[in-house]
């Protein structure tokens, strides 16, 4: 449990653990470049959220980090560490995971917005405007500065090459100044040029360097003598970041900058001293960080909208090529939904209009579908981002993956238009069909598409609109088939479905029924084939208030809806009747889903929580406490993941399914105050566990130990919504019949002959043709052996090891009469069962019979023990099965033996009553069930 901001962090709720994010790749903190000299490679560093990530050239995927406690702030790094700024702490970083030691902070630093690392030192600007200075092998405080804000407000500081132990600081009022930091000591300063200082960066000429200001001016400024040397003004805006080809493919040196209001790059030759090129729409948001790898024709760029793309610059010198990039959606998203049999995909929609196609492993195999357009073929000769024919975002869509390679498998409306446009995942492409009805295409004004579904086969397309209309589309041919409508007066002319929007409308499994739900509170159930009469409604089910979203699991035939006064209902198809009502949601709904057998019901709601509920009791038994609610989540079909989306957020959050993997306790939790339900935290970027430093790993385990027992410990003396774990006691009633856990040797008592005949060499042993050392030998020149005297010698032996009768009683014998009249009974009877295996419990049984002991009592004392053991109804089938080894070995003395013989016949009788009353209440189980599978609906 951790604590900051007096916010409290559980580590997992009952039956999910934070697991890993998808889909962010970049902010707009400014890319990091580090070069690797050990094996001569570079590596790419975006800061994303609270988390880092590590590319390789080819924007491959190769490294992540444990989450910081804020977002980070700034990077820098030396050849040794990456350090990272969050908050008012520096956190030295190696292979991705943080090393504890590495840890820079200081009790009077407030918020870090500048680091900078030279020469063994680390430097950091914070937002008092004071400098510090730390030794990072110590990681003491070397020195500190401060400025006075309306003098000199540092904003970038840079250490020019060559200068040993001195920085360059700009400021905000435009003037810069060099310190010599080891000494403490101002060398000289700059007056600058009337505007702030945004970025600094050092030129290919020694002692010159590139200065890019708030006001687009850009000034190549000799600091030996003081002096610029040339001055561009760039027109689009402020200069967010400068860097300069270094290649030697490049015929003219090339300065590049970009702007931080637009996604546009300026390319300026240095030797003509003018623009070369401006690049426009390389990002849909401002440019965060350009740079230019050493040596290599290859530009490295990140943006806002969260892409990273590496290009390649032609021997034009200024026209670029994109080899590489990673992205994810630039706005918040809308809905979520796994994809597939096996749950390995994720397809999202948000307020881009785009459709993208993620996979919950790799990055790699990330997918756009693109951006969602009247006229894609246009759009893409005049450029996505010119585009004028965009629709509006995507607010609900539906899938069915088993028809993606014969035609469009996703259908999606969009917000404040009444079309609904048509996918194709297989191709990974917006399909060429955009539904919208007749009636609509002369005036659609004000009218819009609801809500949309597709029908089990994959065929059809059902819509339903805010005029209280609902219709069906062919997906293939994209044109209309049927209109459901009720038979009534009031709405025969106008072929109404509703009186008023449909809010929700979902299909069945076998393509008989629909079921749509409006703001008139009516559910209604439909004939999905037309009718003959016109009118397809088969029911209509009067709501307590309007409903608003509808989830369907197909196979049991359940319905789920969602209510305007935050309540859920679920209605079973079959019967046509509310099966469960649940309550406690206290804010709007916001999605639904069923898990993929049918148990269990996960709802979200704007109040940041996420209800699990069990079908079969109808109780909570989990909840999930977010710091911002979330708009749409979706379980894979394997059960292992959730997916979850939240407000102003673009990334796609997975908690692990922890009952797969460990037992759980799902007792229900009965809810009085919702402000007492601590919070998790959202899931960070998934570490490697597989390059951990060693000096790291004794303190890793120690936290692993301690978040297990806070998890154990979270609840306590009742005063949470989640209590004590529960243990079953081991007979729960004894009218109960119960059976034993999972020992199976019990199984194999009746069958140890057939194992033993089956373990059987195949080939007899063959016999040694020398004979034994010890076989005794007759005096003289040629020893023969003495056969009289060794047969004389066994017989004695054998004489003597013959067992007196009426004297053998075994241990087992004597235990079994000493607990025979004792209470512990049934506990020596189940330690019987756990501690001898089936050959040990055969042999004590033989050891029982009658020619050994001299006395029946001891057969008698195992049939009580029996007896026993099946009037307290526990061990069943143990006790039967030891009955049945008796029975098979002591066959004759029972026929002989009157009293065993009626001990045997009473105990039989009695598991006979038993059998009987089980088989009784079978029948009447399957005797329902095959009413319910064959009695017409």
């Amino acid at each position: 449990m951790e604590s900051k901001n007096h916010l409290v962090y559980e580590s997992s709720s009952r039956l999910f653990e934070p697991y890993k994010l998808i889909g962010l790749v970049s902010s707009k903190v400014p890319h990091l470049i580090r070069y690797i000299e050990a094996s001569d490679r570079i590596q790419i560093i975006t800061a994303v959220g609270r988390s880092f990530l590590v590319f390789n050239d080819r924007l491959q995927l190769i490294e992540t980090c444990i989450a910081h406690d804020c977002e980070i702030s700034a990077l820098t790094s030396d050849s040794k560490f990456l350090f990272t700024a969050a908050s008012n702490t520096v956190i030295a970083w190696k292979h991705g995971h943080r090393w504890k030691s590495k840890c820079f902070t200081h009790q009077n630093l407030s918020t870090i917005i500048e680091l900078l690392s030279i020469g063994g030192q680390l430097l950091a600007i914070d937002a008092a405007n004071c400098l510090y200075c730390w030794d990072i092998f110590s990681q003491s405080l070397v020195s500190s500065l401060s400025f006075e804000q309306s003098l000199f407000q540092m904003t970038k500081m840079f250490h020019p090459a060559t200068y040993l132990n001195k920085i360059l600081i700009g400021s905000k009022q435009g003037s810069l100044k060099l310190w010599n930091i080891e000494k403490r000591k101002l060398i000289y300063q700059y007056k600058g040029f009337g505007s702030a200082i945004t970025f600094i960066a050092q030129a290919p000429s020694l002692h010159v360097v590139a200065i890019g200001h708030q006001s687009g001016l850009i000034v190549l400024h000799h600091l030996h003598y003081d002096i610029s040397l040339v001055k561009f003004q760039q027109e689009i805006g402020p200069v967010s970041s400068i860097t300069f080809r270094t290649d030697d493919s490049a015929t003219v040196p090339i300065m590049i900058s970009s702007s931080n209001s637009s996604g546009d790059l300026a390319f300026w030759n240095l030797q003509a001293k003018r623009l070369e090129k401006l690049v426009t729409n390389l990002h849909w948001e401002s440019i965060s960080g350009v740079s230019m790898i050493n040596k290599q024709p290859l530009m490295i760029t990140n943006s806002d909208d969260n892409s990273l793309k590496v290009f390649r610059i032609e021997n034009f010198q200024t026209s670029i090529r994109l080899l590489f990039q990673r992205e994810g959606h630039r706005a918040p998203l809308t809905q979520i939904r796994f994809y597939g049999d096996r749950g390995n995909y994720i397809l999202s929609t948000g307020l881009d209009s785009t459709v993208r196609y993620m996979s919950i492993y790799s990055e790699r195999l990330n997918r756009n579908l693109g951006q969602a357009s009247m006229n894609r073929n246009l759009a893409k000769k005049k450029g996505v981002k010119f585009d004028t024919n965009v629709l509006c975002p995507i607010k609900r869509f539906a899938i069915d993956y088993l028809t993606e390679k014969n035609w469009d498998n996703l259908v999606a409306c969009h917000r404040d238009s009444a079309l609904v446009s048509t996918w194709n995942v297989g191709r990974m492409c917006m399909g060429k069909h955009r539904l919208m009805h007749d009636r609509f295409k002369q005036n659609s004004l004000n009218v819009e598409a609801e809500c949309v579904t597709i029908s089990a086969c994959g065929n059809f397309a059902i819509i339903g609109y805010n005029t209280g209309h609902l219709d069906r589309f062919n997906i293939q041919s994209g044109l209309h088939r049927c209109t459901y409508w009720c038979n009534r007066s009031d709405q025969r002319q106008q072929m109404l479905a509703h009186q008023g929007p449909v809010r929700d409308v979902v299909c069945d499994a076998y393509n008989q029924m629909i079921v749509s739900v409006g703001i008139d509170q009516q559910c209604k159930i439909w004939r999905f084939a037309i009718s003959s009469s016109g009118n397809q409604l088969i029911s209509s089910i009067q709501l307590r208030n309007p409903g608003d979203k509808i989830c369907i699991h197909r196979e049991n035939q359940f319905v789920a809806i969602s209510l305007d006064n935050f309540h859920v209902e679920v209605l079973d198809l079959e019967t046509k009747r509310m099966i469960r009502s649940f309550h406690n949601h206290q804010n709007r709904i916001t999605d639904m889903t069923f898990d993929s057998e049918g148990r269990r019901l996960f709802v979200s709601s704007m109040n940041s929580l996420i209800f699990i509920w069990d079908m079969l009791s109808g109780q909570l038994i989990d909840l999930i406490h977010t710091l911002t609610p979330c708009v749409s989540l979706t379980l894979s079909p394997t059960n292992e993941f959730l997916a979850t989306a939240h407000v102003n957020d673009p990334a796609i959050y997975l908690w692990s399914n922890l009952s797969i993997y460990t037992k759980v306790n799902l007792r229900p939790i009965q809810l009085e105050n919702f402000n007492e339900i601590p919070l998790i935290r959202l899931p960070s970027l998934m570490k490697d566990e597989s390059n951990i430093a060693e000096d790291d790993e004794e303190d890793r385990d120690e936290e692993q130990i301690t978040d297990h027992n806070l998890l154990d410990n979270r609840y306590e003396d009742g005063e949470n919504v989640f209590q004590v774990e529960y243990r079953s006691p081991e007979q729960i009633s004894k009218h109960l019949i119960s059976l034993s856990d999972s020992n199976l040797n019990w199984k194999i008592l009746l069958a140890i002959e057939t194992i033993r005949k089956r373990n059987k060499p195949k080939e007899a042993v063959e016999k040694s043709k020398l004979a034994p050392f010890f076989l005794p030998c007759s005096a003289g020149l040629k020893p023969k052996f003495n056969f009289q005297e060794s047969n004389q010698m066994s017989d004695d032996i054998n004489k003597d090891n013959i067992i007196k009768p009426h004297r053998y009683k075994s241990l087992f014998a004597e235990e079994l009469e000493k607990h025979l009249h004792s209470d512990s009974l049934t506990s020596y009877f189940r330690k019987i069962a756990d501690t001898m295996g089936p050959s040990k419990i055969e042999a004590e049984i033989i050891n029982l019979r009658l020619e050994w002991s001299g006395t029946i009592d001891p057969m008698l004392n195992f049939l009580n023990l029996i007896e026993k053991v099946c009037e307290s109804n526990g061990h069943f089938e143990i006790a039967n099965s030891f009955l049945a080894l008796f029975l098979k070995l002591h066959l004759n003395d029972c026929q002989k033996e009157t009293l065993i013989k009626r001990k045997v016949r009473e105990i039989v009788e009695e598991n006979e009553n038993k059998y009987r009353k089980i088989q009784s209440m079978f029948d009447q189980i399957l005797c329902l069930t095959n009413f319910l599978r064959n009695s017409l609906v």
